[in-house]
């Protein structure tokens, strides 16, 4: 029997045999066993919902606020803070979140448009700096993980500020492919999602 040869093994190893067991033991722990198994018996008559035991609740729907900066000259990878109807963090660059539950897919290209239109912030070339701010929408286009099936759309302001190099003479280096010194980038958002 499989809970003989079970017994057998707790008692003395896989290499006794049935003979060698002490069947006061044998007894002591079939007295255990059956104490178990009437305990799971009523925990499960107790008719818990299997939801209740979930690894991972479902994430809920409604307004979440995410919060996007950046400071570095060096990387895209930005700092993301989402707060409200559920909240992660993690980082992104280009158009997806890298969160700790999943990730989060958008299109930027309503963004990228008005960030490439000469309209879009101010240069002052005294103090070699540029400084623009606008409104934003930005579809969520799917997600992973916790985030799977999510839908919605961003909208907030974004802000767009740095303090561009010199040249040698000491006036503003002006070429497209001139670095940046500093500079700040920053995101603050609402949505209203669905899964």
């Amino acid at each position: 029997m499989i809970v003989t040869e079970l017994l057998d093994n707790q008692l003395h190893g896989s290499s006794a045999t049935y003979d060698e067991v002490d069947p006061t033991k044998v007894q002591d722990m079939k007295k255990t066993f059956t104490a178990a198994a009437a305990l799971l018996g009523a925990l499960t008559a107790l008719s818990i919902p299997a939801a209740a035991f979930a690894s991972t609740p479902a994430t809920p729907a409604g307004v979440i606020h995410v919060y996007v900066t950046d400071s570095s000259t060096q990387s895209n990878d930005h700092k993301i803070l989402i707060t409200g109807a559920f909240s992660d963090h993690g980082t992104g660059n280009q158009a997806t979140f890298y969160l700790t539950k999943g990730w989060i897919y958008l299109n930027l290209a309503g963004v990228q448009k008005i960030l490439h239109s000469s309209s879009f912030g101010s240069f002052n070339a005294a103090s070699c700096s540029y400084w623009g701010s606008t409104p934003i929408t930005v579809p969520i286009v799917k997600g992973t993980g916790a985030y799977t099936g999510i839908k919605g759309t961003f909208t907030g302001t974004l802000t767009l500020a740095g303090q561009g190099s010199l040249l040698a003479n000491g006036k503003c280096n002006m070429a497209n492919t001139a670095p940046n010194v500093a500079s700040a980038f920053q995101v603050s958002a609402s949505a209203n999602v669905s899964f």
